[in-house]
């Protein structure tokens, strides 16, 4: 692997690290956490805005996952349809043979062979700047639509409740410690669960995904070398066809 690779694979490493977060999909969306304990006596005004702020936080978990599979695409819509049915259909194949390929490693035994790496004669990719650009307009415009939709709409009641809260329990100094608690504490730490997914929201550059299907090639495909030198484009107004 040369230098080149090295330092790519380390600095696609590091942007990973820094910019996706959790995956939304693997959150399981948990109505229990809405509840408030009957220890604490809260208002019943304040245990049926938790119902109503529960509806409201299946609702954006539910819209960051349906991002997420969007953006869980992103790979495929590196080809314009506009390349013509069969040169889409070779890349649509290509793409996903290359992402569903897993390395063979049995840790019990590592003198097993690994598995066959992707013959470089069965990909055909076709990239196109402009094509990922209109997809990542489009996310963006998803991705806006839901923060200041549902997601808004979330954090707004939120917000609200809190005061609501106050107004109607700071009267009674233990009973609203005891509800604050819960509040910020088991509460909060409950929607970070989720909330901390959104990082996993962002979608790669251009060159980022170019640089990581590079890298995907170098690792899965036999006598990748070549392959991956032309796939690799560092200049995002130039479309490459292999």
């Amino acid at each position: 692997m040369s230098s080149v690779t090295l330092n790519l694979r380390h600095k696609r490493s590091m942007m990973r690290l820094l910019n996706q977060g959790r995956s939304i999909l693997d959150y399981n969306f948990d109505k229990s956490a809405f509840v408030i304990p009957q220890w604490i006596l809260a208002p019943p005004e304040v245990r049926d805005a938790m119902n109503t702020l529960q509806y409201r936080a299946m609702v954006a978990v539910y819209g960051m996952k349906n991002l997420m599979i969007v953006r869980d695409h992103r790979y495929f819509e590196l080809c314009p349809k506009s390349a013509g049915s069969i040169v889409y259909q070779l890349h649509q194949s290509s793409m996903r043979r290359l992402l569903e390929w897993k390395e063979d490693w049995n840790f019990a035994d590592p003198t097993l062979t690994g598995a066959a790496k992707i013959p470089r004669d069965a990909l055909h990719f076709c990239v196109d700047s402009m094509a990922y650009g209109k997809f990542t307009c489009d996310y963006t415009n998803k991705i806006d639509g839901f923060m200041s939709g549902p997601f808004q709409n979330w954090r707004q009641l939120r917000m609200e409740i809190g005061h609501l809260a106050f107004r109607l329990m700071s009267h009674h100094p233990h009973e609203y410690n005891e509800w604050r608690a819960w509040w910020e504490g088991k509460f909060a730490d409950d929607m970070w669960k989720w909330e901390v997914c959104l990082e996993g929201l962002i979608l790669p550059t251009w060159e980022e995904i170019i640089d990581d299907v590079y890298l995907m090639i170098n690792d899965r495909v036999e006598d990748a070398q070549e392959l991956a030198n032309t796939f690799y484009i560092s200049i995002p107004a130039v479309a490459s066809k292999t």
